[in-house]
């Protein structure tokens, strides 16, 4: 693809306007009906580690007409900018070459036909001895830290004006009235539109019922679709809007197969959903990490030399610390050990045993895909007070759930070892994770952060708040009680048709409430194989993978390997709104293909108060009381 600029820039320091740079020359006096006044290459995310320029790094120099240096201290420190100025020099021409100061000093010694590197702080020194002459260069340095960073800006437009005259190669002068007729063009061609548009919304308020059908066939199809581009943006949200997309498609007969799909997508996605921001909660700061350290306990400090051995294993990093936290159980003399570092590719947990002789080590790398390398590195480690379950909070605003024993034998048997995946709804990075009230819930903080003279400084956190227990599916385990299992929400048991029956689970059983209500019943699981099972009603079959519809659409994933789990058996009720997934050791996990069970679980105050649609987003997403 041809470009007529690269802009290279540090991620660090110049990231917001850099991105507004792009934006804005990419409108500035853009033609009506093009989409782009330039074209403009910006690599959007973090640079990769290698000994030499990425592919698509290189692609962009080669393809651009020009280079914008967005200079400053820490791009002239950056080997990775200043390669990028390297590659510049040797392939292309230093008359094309744009500079745009941020921060730090230029200056240029005509005597000798070079900078004063004594003073100049904002360029590579790769440039010494590249100009004929003192180069022109565009100062950004008098614009607030808290400015708009737009055209509506004075100060930040007569200084594009000067980068979009360069590149388009005409006078400041000829581009300012570029800009104002293309601006006249467009709000001609918009006044025109909108007359004509409300020429059509007449006609149509006059086609009476069979337009109000039509426009409310496009608000479920509306509300169906923004839940799909909710779910990897705010999957709390995403879940609030495919419910009122059932509930909107039941109250207008209209079918709710699609709105149902995406209910079940949604809740059995993997993701968590946040609780009501509204209600109190405590508010929580970073944990500790020696909570295990300054005490006379032999078995304490057993562990901690046995950690800090481990530890020196890993290297740091430059800039990112390594996390991690730790869990000892007297009663079994046994340890729990979780890092991360951006040194190594996963993290990884260690289970300690101390035995009279010694002590054994099991090692297993948490792999969770995007939690890792410079875009979703750990900052933050809890294990939960009984050790059962580990948070991992990322850069990316992601925080992971999963369950410690998953990863101790053969991981790659259990899908569902990884939990929960908590998305806030801002992006911003998660600082801190901590398991709160119990280890009942879940409290992230999470905030970005700002540079100001050089110096990062953190902006107001925002708390996200999840409930732990129960998780979207019904897990039922064995349990010393009256039914033999129960729940992991205490709310359902499994009961079997022949209880004398060897392998019970495996047979013909009925879902319950411990209040003996029928909820589902399941006739005898079959063995898991390379071909489907079909619910009795035909709208859905399950494989190893997962549900599907009777489209083949994937609707809940099981990623089941067949190799290393030959005994699960699959089954779907006999009314066709549950399949449930049963394991050789006794779990089984139940999930729910009916929607009006799916929305009374999450609207179930055992899931907690997963928070409503704000009276902004019902604006936002044109939903209506």
């Amino acid at each position: 693809m041809k470009y007529n600029a690269f802009l290279s820039y540090n991620h660090t320091q110049d990231t917001d306007l850099g991105t507004s740079l792009e934006k804005a020359l990419e409108k500035f006096a853009k033609p009506t009906f093009k989409r782009r006044a330039l074209e403009i290459f910006r690599d959007a995310n973090d640079l990769p580690l290698a000994s030499d320029l990425g592919d698509k790094i290189r692609v962009g120099l080669e393809g651009s007409d020009y280079f914008i240096c967005m200079a400053n201290k820490r791009y002239a420190q950056s080997k990775w900018c200043q390669r990028e100025v390297e590659y510049w020099l040797e392939h292309k021409t230093i008359e094309k070459f744009i500079i745009v100061l941020t921060e730090g000093d230029i200056l240029y010694n005509e005597d000798t036909n070079d900078f004063d590197w004594d003073v100049t702080t904002a360029l590579p020194k790769s440039l010494s001895g590249a100009f004929k002459g003192e180069p022109f260069y565009v100062d950004f340095r008098d614009l607030d830290p808290e400015e708009e960073l737009h055209l509506d800006n004075p100060k930040f437009r007569s200084r594009l004006v000067l980068l979009a005259a360069t590149l388009h190669g005409k006078s400041v002068g000829a581009m300012e009235s570029e800009a104002a007729i293309q601006h006249k063009r467009t709000m001609r061609i918009r006044n025109a539109a909108i007359g004509i548009l409300s020429m059509l919304l007449i006609i149509a308020i006059g086609t009476s019922f069979f337009a109000v059908h039509k426009k409310n066939e496009a608000l479920l199809s509306t509300y169906i679709a923004n839940s799909q581009a909710q779910l990897n943006e705010d999957p709390t949200i995403s879940l609030r809007l495919a419910e009122e997309a059932f509930h909107f498609a039941k109250k207008k007969n209209f079918s709710t197969i699609g709105a149902k799909e995406q209910l079940i997508k949604v809740f059995y996605s993997g993701y968590g959903f946040y609780q009501d921001l509204s209600v109190d909660m405590p508010d929580v700061d970073k944990q500790e990490s020696n909570k295990y350290e300054n005490t006379n306990n032999p078995l304490y400090n057993d562990v901690l030399r046995i950690t800090d051995s481990i530890g020196t294993t890993i290297k740091n990093d430059v800039y990112v610390s390594n996390q991690s936290d730790l869990y000892i159980n007297e009663r079994t003399r046994s340890a729990i050990y979780v890092l991360s570092s951006l040194t190594i590719e996963h993290s990884k947990i260690y289970f300690i045993n101390l035995g009279v002789y010694g002590y054994t080590i099991t090692e297993s790398n948490i792999i969770l895909p995007g939690f890792n390398l410079y875009t979703g590195y750990v900052q933050d480690v809890d294990i939960s007070k009984d050790g059962t379950n580990t948070l991992l909070g990322a850069a990316n605003g992601k925080t992971a759930l999963i369950e410690n024993n998953g990863y101790k034998y053969m991981s790659n048997r259990n899908k569902f070892k990884d939990r929960a995946l908590y998305k806030s709804t801002d992006d911003f990075p998660v600082r801190y994770v901590s398991f709160i009230m119990n280890d009942e819930f879940i409290a992230v903080a999470s905030f970005d952060s700002k540079y100001e003279n050089g110096i990062r400084k953190d902006k107001e956190k925002t708390m996200y708040y999840y409930k732990k227990l129960p998780f979207p599916y019904i897990e039922i385990v064995n349990s010393e009680n009256d039914y033999d299992n129960l729940s992991l929400d205490g709310n359902f048991f499994m009961e079997p048709a022949d209880s004398e029956a060897e392998y019970s689970f495996y047979k013909a059983q009925a879902l319950k409430t411990t209040e003996h209500d029928i909820i589902a019943e399941f006739p005898e699981g079959k063995g898991m194989r390379l071909t489907n099972i079909s619910s009795p009603d035909k709208a859905f079959f399950a494989s190893y993978q997962g549900v599907f519809n009777a489209h083949n659409d994937l609707l809940i994933a099981f990623s089941i390997d067949t190799i290393d789990n030959p005994a699960i058996t699959l089954c779907f009720s006999l009314d066709s709104k549950f399949v449930k997934v049963s394991y050789m050791d006794g779990v089984q996990r139940i999930f729910s293909l009916d929607p009006d069970f799916i929305i009374n679980r999450f609207n179930d105050k055992v899931m907690g108060l997963v928070a409503p649609l704000s009276d902004a987003d019902k604006q936002r997403f044109f939903i209506s009381d």
